[in-house]
C-alpha cells in the first residue's frame, strides 16, 4: 500500500508491506555533535546515527513515531542500550518508517532539531507519545480536516496542535527553524520516499537489522540477547 504522506488527508493507519532484503548499511561520516545519548553522525542518506563509527555491532532500527511498540522499545532499552553505545561497542541508526502525516510531522520536528540534540528529541517524542498523539488525532479529525494552504503549512499546524513543535523547541528548534523545515519540500519529499522504501523491507515497527541480517526481535527483551551474542562473536 502506498504511503500518502505528501497527499491530502492525515489518516492514522499503517500500510501493509512486503518483506525484502535490506540494503547494505553505508558508513556514516562522524560529526562533532555531542548529545546526552552519545556522539551523533549522519549517513550519506541523511539518517542519524549515535555511537562510534567503529562499533562492532551497527544496529539499524526502523521505527514509526506513532507506533506504541517503538515508544516501548525506546523506554525499555534505554538503561542497557545507552551504555553499550557510549562504550563504543554498539551504534544505532534510526530510519523513520513513517505511517501517516502525524508521523511525518514528528519526523520533521526531530530532524529540524539537528544532529547535536536529535536523539534527545526523539527520546522525548517517544516518551510523550500518548499526549501528542491524542492531541494530533483530535486536530486531524476536526479543524485539521478543513485546513487550507500548502502541505508544509498544514503539517506545521498539525505539529503545533499536537504539541510536537513545543517538544522540538525544547531542543533548539526555534519557530523560525521549524517554519523553514516544514517549508522544505525537497527534504520532506525525501523523508516520504525513504518511508516508502522502508515499508518495502519491513512488515512492522520496530524492525531491526545488522548489515543485511534482519533480527528476529520486536522489543528489547528479544533484541538484547541477539546484540550481546554478536558482541561476543
Amino acid at each position: 500500500m502506498a504511503l500518502a504522506l505528501l497527499a491530502g488527508g492525515a489518516a492514522l493507519a499503517a500500510p501493509e508491506a512486503k518483506k525484502t532484503k535490506a540494503a547494505p548499511i553505508k558508513t556514516a561520516t562522524q560529526t562533532a555533535a555531542k548529545t546526552g545519548t552519545g556522539a551523533t553522525a549522519r549517513t550519506p542518506e541523511g539518517f542519524f546515527v549515535r555511537g562510534a563509527p567503529t562499533a562492532k555491532v551497527k544496529l539499524v532500527e526502523y521505527a514509526s513515531f506513532t507506533c506504541p511498540h517503538c515508544a516501548a522499545f525506546a523506554r525499555e532499552s534505554k538503561e542497557e542500550l545507552t551504555p553499550l553505545i557510549s562504550s563504543g561497542r554498539v551504534s544505532l541508526e534510526l530510519r523513520p518508517a513513517l505511517r501517516d502525516q502525524l508521523d511525518l510531522s514528528a519526523a520533521i520536528v526531530a530532524r529540524c532539531v539537528g544532529p547535536r540534540r536529535y536523539f534527545d528529541a526523539v527520546e522525548a517524542i517517544f516518551a510523550e507519545q500518548p499526549q501528542w498523539f491524542d492531541k494530533g488525532l483530535a486536530y486531524a479529525q476536526g479543524e485539521g480536516a478543513k485546513a487550507q494552504g500548502a502541505l508544509g503549512e498544514r503539517l506545521r499546524k498539525l505539529a503545533d496542535a499536537a504539541g510536537l513543535s513545543a517538544i522540538g523547541a525544547r531542543y533548539g528548534a526555534t519557530p523560525a527553524k521549524l517554519t523553514a523545515c516544514f517549508a522544505d519540500r525537497a527534504a520532506n519529499q525525501k523523508l516520504a520516499d525513504q518511508a516508502q522504501a522502508a515499508w518495502q523491507k519491513i512488515s512492522g515497527t520496530p524492525s531491526f537489522f545488522v548489515g543485511d541480517d534482519k533480527l528476529k526481535a520486536g522489543d528489547w527483551a528479544t533484541l538484547e540477547p541477539l546484540i550481546k551474542a554478536r558482541l561476543k562473536g
